[in-house]
């Protein structure tokens, strides 16, 4: 991992929690390798380095590739409707979300802001109800099989350590790594403010 400003750490994850008893889920949680809260920031543009080109089809069946969204600043979350730190935090990444949604009459891509969940080790009808429940209006990727998750090995994360979120500059370099349970949402649209400012 490249030298970097450690962010506020965020709560520690827990495993426990959730109503889900389905034998899919059981063994997901099993494998399941809570984010340990280290949390990095690159300051200098320069200091970046280039996230890779995430490709797939959202819930829907729909095609998406982030190349489609150069210039926005991008804000990755990583997730398993079986995680029960990915339940607890996703009204706080819906809210993010709105926050930019709503300057620009409802389209958080008017500002330069697209939010993209991946979803990981799912099937897609708890995926979908998941998405229901806290009414998240941006696409996810269905990653079942790990392998978008796999492309951020590299940077500290793997498909079993979530939740985890990633911000990426209009330039499309990765920003700031959040490796736990987003706790608020004023944290991070901070950081999606600061990620905005010119480099």
């Amino acid at each position: 991992m490249l030298a970097a400003a450690p962010l506020l750490a965020l709560a520690a994850c827990s495993e426990t929690g959730g109503e889900n008893a389905n034998r899919v889920n059981e063994i997901n949680r099993d494998r399941y390798v809570s984010g340990d809260g280290s949390n990095y920031r690159w300051e200098e543009p320069g200091d970046r380095f280039a996230a890779p080109r995430l490709q797939g089809d959202d819930l829907d069946g729909n095609p998406i590739d982030t190349d489609e969204w150069a210039g926005s600043v991008l804000v990755v979350n990583f997730w398993g409707s079986w995680c029960a730190p990915c339940v607890a935090e996703a009204p706080y990444l819906v809210e993010a979300a709105a926050e930019f949604a709503e300057r620009t009459g409802g389209s958080s891509e008017g500002q330069g802001v697209q939010f993209l969940g991946v979803n990981i080790r799912d099937t897609v009808d708890a995926a979908k109800a998941f998405e229901r429940r806290w009414a998240v209006s941006y696409p996810s990727l269905s990653d079942e099989a790990g392998r978008v998750a796999d492309q951020f090995v590299e940077y500290g994360l793997s498909p079993n350590d979530i939740p985890a979120t990633i911000v990426i500059d209009a330039e499309h370099r990765v920003f700031s790594i959040w490796r736990g349970e987003i706790d608020d949402a004023e944290t991070l649209i901070a950081d999606v403010r600061k990620a905005l400012e010119p480099s």
